[in-house]
């Protein structure tokens, strides 16, 4: 998906990121906070807390970002090099991005840096603020803009984090294959030391006004010119000191990853309320109930789902607007979907290649294997409500409303499974069923294997329940290697897109303001797990790159998401997941709307943290 902001994919056990295209995330304007769009209430969760009492000056707040000790991650201070989606989050008071947006993901004018298109042109003028400072008091240039462009392009691991649309900037291909030593598309207006630089494309991608194609980050070239390529994403300066032009700048970085940030002096804003953050990631979960217990954290970012209840038991829900801690929620800007792995990705061409000897060739077999899961009833048992069956490949977040195809019909009307439909498709597909009730052709009965992962006290029991159900309707389903495997592992088989063991994989992913795909689709997508090629798939990416209004762009995205599911079942969505956050009483300014410098207006009442008590009455 290439899109604005962060693209990031994750699954059952830890998370890893893909930024996209411009990761874009617009300032606020000069010395005033940022006014957030209206939260918007899901289910029994208000969208903010507001407390009543006014913020202390200065203050201390802690957070945690929930993970599992079987999933860890590895902190990097810039977003050109981030792998996993925690860390993403870890990394918010002290983010690289260059925009603001609105509620729709719009790139909007103030903060750290405008942007001014000109269409006839098909230029981009980037103007940063003259203020703008690296946390060391160096100013931020228009060559570290183009220093973040260019260590995309080329660095290993940052390449990643590469989109198709920068292949529209001018030069770009041939700065990426070594044929040239700049980026001929990049002009430095008042110098390399200056404010402003500019773009030039041979052709505007269609989401520009989302920051699509559009450099958004900027990487301190002063800093960072001394380290050599290969070790950018592991030097120090990345991993332990990074520097920042947000509201706070980091302090320490501990070998768990644990971040302490402190109040940026030279940031370009107001001055954020609280004097220190401390993010803790990935902490051990089974323990989370007992820290909360103990008021350990002021904000948990989003909540282990599984460990809300235990059965019928209050286990984090106890926190539940009670014992100190206010609740709030909104639809997740991601969903999951089942991937099927039909051929493999040439590292030599840098392109997909469908080529896998597989009956999953077949669209037919795709969609029984579609119709035959019982996603309803998985994140009903396993969710604990926090997880809806999905139809389509955009969110049901707030923001996404233009792009959602309400019209994509899916495969999960059943919540049990639909076995007689999935039966009838595999008879499409020459299949007949055998007297051991599993479906079978020429002799050879359906087998697929399904490559799960750990990571959850339920992983094991949602990837048994999917085979039962895939049983159920005659196909036979097994574990790769007879079990799950780690985050880590899950992640070097499916991005290295090579191991031909695998049939099918959930992933999922967060998406970035404007949920176009040819990040997680293209022919050269990295990203493009099931390795489909298709002429049809390649014109519509590039005819909702080419879009010459903003109707046009959401047509295109829409016919995008009825030809991937409906019509070719190329994958198969599954689930969209509400996300929960609780806070501490003692917090002020919290919001799950899209608020461009949250962390510089968040603040605590008191120095002691709320132990007890609904905080909203």
């Amino acid at each position: 998906m290439v899109s604005v902001g962060k693209k990031i994919a994750f699954g059952v056990g830890g998370v890893v990121v893909v930024a996209a295209a411009g990761f874009a995330i617009l300032a606020s304007t000069s010395k005033h906070y940022d006014t957030p769009a209206k939260a918007i209430s899901v289910g029994s969760f208000k969208g903010d807390y507001k407390n009543s009492k006014s913020p202390i000056k200065g203050g201390n707040l802690s957070v945690t970002v929930p993970g599992t000790a079987a999933a860890p991650v590895s902190y990097v201070g810039y977003a050109e090099f981030n792998q996993w989606a925690s860390v993403g989050v870890e990394q918010q008071p002290a983010s690289n991005q260059l925009f603001y947006t609105d509620k729709h993901g719009k790139v909007e004018s103030g903060g750290p840096a405008t942007m001014k298109i000109n269409r006839s042109d098909k230029t981009i003028t980037i103007t940063l603020r003259d203020n703008l400072k690296w946390s060391d008091g160096q100013d931020v240039t228009a060559q570290d803009v183009a220093f973040s462009l260019e260590t995309l392009a080329t660095n290993d691991v940052a390449s990643s984090n590469f989109t198709s649309s920068f292949l529209n900037i001018k030069g770009m291909e041939d700065f990426q294959n070594g044929k040239a030593k700049s980026i001929s598309g990049l002009k430095f207006d008042d110098g390399k030391d200056g404010k402003k630089l500019t773009v030039s494309y041979t052709s505007l991608p269609a989401a520009a006004e989302w920051g699509d194609g559009v450099p958004s980050n900027a990487l301190p070239y002063h800093d960072l010119k001394n380290v050599s390529s290969k070790d950018l994403s592991t030097t120090e300066k990345v991993t332990k000191n990074p520097l920042s032009f947000g509201p706070f700048k980091v302090s320490s970085v501990s070998s768990d990853s644990t971040v302490k940030y402190v109040r940026n002096s030279d940031y370009w804003g107001k001055q954020a309320r609280l004097n220190s953050i401390t993010f803790y990631v990935n902490q051990d979960q089974s323990k989370l109930e007992n820290d909360l217990s103990k008021q350990k954290f002021d904000v948990v970012t989003s909540v282990p789902t599984n460990l809300w209840k235990n059965g019928g038991a209050d286990e984090l829900s106890k926190y539940n607007n009670k014992n100190g801690y206010a609740s709030t929620g909104k639809y997740a800007s991601n969903y999951s979907e089942m991937y099927f792995n039909l051929g493999h990705y040439d590292k030599s061409t840098k392109t997909n290649v469908q080529d896998r000897n597989t009956p999953l060739q077949d669209a037919n077999v795709r969609k029984a294997v579609g119709y035959a899961m019982n996603v309803g009833d998985v994140a009903a048992k396993y969710s604990n409500g926090f997880s809806l069956p999905t139809n389509t490949l955009v969110s049901k977040s707030t923001s996404k409303e233009q792009f959602y195809d309400k019209s994509v019909k899916g495969y999960h009307d059943k919540d049990s499974g639909d076995a007689k439909k999935a039966g009838q498709y595999l008879e499409k597909a020459g299949y007949k069923k055998g007297s051991d009730g599993y479906y079978e052709k020429d002799g050879k009965r359906l087998t697929l294997t399904y490559l799960a992962r750990s990571g959850t006290a339920t992983s094991e029991a949602e990837a048994k329940a999917y085979i039962a159900a895939w049983k159920n309707a005659g196909i036979e389903v097994k574990l790769y290697q007879d079990k799950l495997v780690d985050s880590s592992t899950w992640k070097s088989i499916v991005v290295g897109g090579t191991n031909q063991d695998w049939d099918l994989t959930l992933g999922g992913w967060a998406e970035g303001t404007v949920p176009t795909f040819d990040q997680l689709w293209a022919k050269s997508a990295n990203y493009n797990f099931g390795h489909v090629v298709s002429s049809a798939l390649s014109k519509n990416l590039t005819d909702t790159q080419n879009s010459s209004s903003q109707s046009e762009l959401i047509s295109n995205i829409k016919d995008f998401q009825k030809m991937m599911v409906d019509d070719e079942a190329y994958t198969i969505p599954t689930t969209t997941p509400i996300s929960a956050s609780l806070v501490n009483g003692r917090v002020t300014g919290w919001t799950t709307a899209n608020s461009n410098d949250l962390y510089a207006q968040l603040g605590v009442s008191s120095n002691k943290p709320t132990t007890s008590g609904n905080p909203r009455k």
